[in-house]
Formats: C-alpha cells, sequence, structure tokens
C-alpha cells in the first residue's frame, strides 16, 4: 500500500492538471490510503509528498493527511470524496464543532457497529498555508457526540 500511495502521490503531481487540482488529488489518495489503513488494516506508513503528508499512527489506530497547498474548498470536497465512498457510510456526527483558527471542523461516523469508526476534518481558511487536516481513527467506544447535539464542542488544541 505505501508504494501505491506513492504512486498515486507521484501520479497525481505529474497528471499535468492545474495546480490547485494537485494538492486535493494527492489529498483523497492520501486520504484513501489511510482509510484502507484504519478499516482493513493495509500496510501505510507515515510519508511526506509534495503537498500532502500522511501520519500514521497504531496506539490508537489512526491516520491523518495534513494538506499544505491547493485550495482549502477543492482539497476538502476531494477528501469528502474519498470517505464516502467507503462501503462504511460515514455521516455527519449531530454534534458540531467550533471551527476556532479554520474555516471549517467536522466529525463523520460510521453507522453503529461493532467498529466505533471517525473522520475528523478540519478545513483551512483560504491564503493561509495549511489547507487542510484529516485524520481518519478508530475509538473503543462509540462517541456520544455521533448520535447526539451535545452542543458546539471546543476541541483542545485550536
Amino acid at each position: 500500500m505505501r508504494l501505491l500511495l506513492a504512486g498515486a502521490l507521484a501520479l497525481a503531481a505529474a497528471s499535468g492538471t492545474p495546480a490547485a487540482a494537485e494538492p486535493a488529488q494527492e489529498a483523497a489518495s492520501a486520504m484513501r490510503a489511510c482509510l484502507d489503513a484504519v478499516i482493513d488494516g493495509a500496510p501505510v506508513a507515515s510519508m511526506k509528498g509534495q503537498d500532502v503528508e500522511v501520519v500514521r499512527e497504531t496506539e490508537p489506530n489512526a491516520c491523518t493527511v495534513q494538506v499544505n497547498a491547493g485550495e482549502p474548498p477543492m482539497v476538502r470536497e476531494a477528501v469528502l470524496k474519498a470517505v464516502s465512498e467507503r462501503k462504511e457510510r460515514f455521516t455527519p456526527a449531530r454534534t458540531k464543532w467550533d471551527a476556532g483558527a479554520f474555516a471549517t471542523r467536522e466529525t463523520f461516523c460510521n453507522l453503529p457497529s461493532r467498529r466505533h469508526l471517525n473522520v475528523v476534518i478540519s478545513t483551512g481558511m483560504p491564503g493561509r498555508p495549511l489547507a487542510l487536516i484529516a485524520t481518519a481513527l478508530e475509538a473503543k467506544e462509540r462517541d456520544t457526540r455521533c448520535d447526539r447535539d451535545e452542543g458546539v464542542q471546543r476541541p483542545v488544541l485550536r
């Protein structure tokens, strides 16, 4: 999978598409790899591409994509598409998050099952160096905020 991710990142960079689309394509490939790693146990290692960095952790079972270029809305759209392709059918959590220094901060949860999967996506503000950061993770228990509105949440790290 690491070679697959590296090949996808290289292909996205060499595809000749507009420069703003390249980080979005890299981000989508990286998000797919992270989801495969967390959910399916695919062998994905941390790596850094031209515009996208992947940080893989095993304790907890998590994988983060950080995008440092591109138009934040385009990058967000590409990452959301990658998440929506999964059979786990991620949906927005009922509880919303304070965006803080980001344009948006969203949490998505899989349908209730034996595994408790979440994706957290924070979209950067236009013109800032960080376009997006997204983390796929598996929790020990289902987050109650997936299923009920607990008021606007404020993250510890803003």
